[in-house]
């Protein structure tokens, strides 16, 4: 049974906040259990995982999402799907392996990235087949099991390894070890769900108009693994570590707004293959606002918070990162508004306009955490990587067919009160973090509350609904208790 989409953001978002907060203490306490060199090796093996689990997909769960939303023949598309995802996986662990011996010869390296990837690749590859299936079929609550789980299995094998002071090739097996784990939940909760046909014949639609989705999953997957892979060649490894450190935080509060995205993909994607095209851009604009406002704050705390959460977090050995986070921090904004729009253009059919961006955005932002990161070092690498949403940012509302609607409905409203809140409570409050994060927060909300009419009328009415169902509660009571007394 399908949930309601305010129940599916429900589930995506506390599901999203808990795992990320599991996951992001995992990576702290790996980064106070390793050396600055160790976490650098570690975080390139990190990338070069990810990268290996794009080519175990290739695009293919979007063109799943794609035909399975037409509901004919389900469960033959989702074992085509899974033939697929198989088929990639072992290809991928054969030519990556072969890479890694080409293009890595200290032993140590080699041996992190083999113990590492296999199994957490591989876990990923399982994980994916379930949360993409409950996606589909709008079941948000399973997907919220996996990653919790996955997230609690990750934290305790990490910290198991720590409490018997293991060393450091086999804490990073582990840490992939727990994603196997989790795709093999994944994998149990998919039971029962849906039949696999081994037998039926291959569903050749999932690969008609592949080629967009695996270039933009190419490029999508690429962006936030670009910083560890090109920093190794200009900066010492330590500095890579830094750098992670730094961009670590960004990297997974940024999800957050994407919970909404999750919620909102399916919907948009069975609006626009209906003819609905008034309902998608409604949507699809309410999940901009919504994404964007999201963003602005979690950028604004992240912000003012920089220099409480190195210390805290990662000792005052890492006090150097503090710099590179705040600027990191607005990458979250971006994310937020960027995610949403671009998913306005997959949804429409417009997935080239979509590739075409992210590949102006790979170009520029490569070049620039070569050169910016050559001349300053960890802080010209967190400047590229907020020029490269800033592009993205430009692209995509330049690419949007209707972009007047968004330009004039989302950036202008939701920027200047971004902007005015921000630049006048830290011109005048930023010597109190903690007093400067709440107004700026506080005044940002209200300006958007009057500016957008939309907003204030979609919550007005949520207010009174809550009310009119609250004094029906009431009434119901007060009448059984009535009822008990007459009796």
């Amino acid at each position: 049974m399908k949930n309601s989409i305010l129940k599916n953001i429900i589930h995506l978002f506390y599901s999203t906040i808990l795992a990320n907060i599991l996951n992001a203490t995992t990576l702290i306490l790996l980064a106070n259990y390793f050396n600055a060199q160790n976490y650098g090796i570690f975080s390139v093996a990190l990338a070069l995982s990810m990268i290996m689990n794009f080519f175990t997909d290739l695009g293919v769960s979007n063109t799943f999402l794609r035909e399975g939303l037409k509901q004919e023949n389900l469960s033959i598309k989702f074992s085509s799907y899974i033939k697929f995802r198989v088929i990639c996986l072992f290809l991928a662990c054969i030519v990556f392996s072969v890479g890694i011996q080409i293009f890595y010869q200290e032993p140590q390296i080699l041996y992190m990235m083999y113990i590492l990837m296999i199994p957490m690749v591989i876990g990923l590859t399982m994980q994916t087949i379930g949360i993409i299936y409950f996606q589909l079929t709008e079941r948000m609550q399973f997907i919220a099991s996996i990653k919790i789980i996955s997230a609690i299995l990750l934290m305790v094998l990490t910290v198991f390894s720590m409490i018997l002071k293991v060393n450091v090739e086999l804490t990073a097996f582990l840490y992939g070890f727990s994603f196997f784990l989790g795709g093999l939940y994944s994998l149990y909760l998919l039971r029962g769900k849906v039949k696999v046909k081994w037998k039926s014949p291959f569903q050749h639609q999932l690969l008609t108009n592949l080629s967009p989705f695996l270039i933009s999953g190419l490029f999508i997957m690429l962006t936030p693994q670009l910083g560890p892979l090109v920093l190794e060649k200009t900066l010492p490894l330590t500095l890579v570590g830094l750098f992670a450190v730094a961009y670590r935080i960004p990297s997974a509060l940024y999800q957050v707004p994407g919970v909404i995205a999750g919620a909102f993909y399916p919907l948009l994607f069975k609006n626009y293959n209906q003819g609905k095209l008034e309902e998608h851009t409604r949507l699809n604009l309410l999940q901009t606002k919504i994404m964007f406002y999201i963003g602005m704050c979690v950028s604004i705390s992240l912000f003012y918070l920089a220099g409480y959460l190195i210390p805290v977090l990662f000792g005052d050995e890492w006090s150097s990162a503090v710099q590179p986070l705040k600027i990191l921090s607005f990458i979250i904004v971006l994310q937020g508004f960027n995610i949403a729009i671009a998913d306005g253009l997959t949804t429409r059919g417009l997935q080239n306009r979509r590739t075409f961006v992210q590949f102006a955005t790979i170009t520029i932002g490569s070049m620039s955490l070569y050169y910016l990161s050559t001349s300053h070092a960890v802080v010209g690498a967190a400047i590229a990587v907020l020029t490269m949403e800033i592009v993205s940012f430009l692209g995509y509302i330049l690419a949007h067919p209707i972009r007047k609607i968004v330009v004039i409905k989302v950036v202008i409203p939701y920027g200047f009160c971004f902007f005015v809140s921000f630049i006048l409570s830290y011109y005048l409050l930023h010597h109190h973090s903690f007093v400067a994060m709440i107004v700026t927060i506080i005044s940002m909300s209200a300006m958007i509350f009057f500016v957008d009419k939309s907003i204030q009328s979609l919550i007005v009415d949520f207010i009174k609904k809550k009310m009119q169902q609250g004094t029906r509660y009431v009434t119901k009571g007060r009448q059984g208790e009535d009822e008990d007394i007459a009796n």
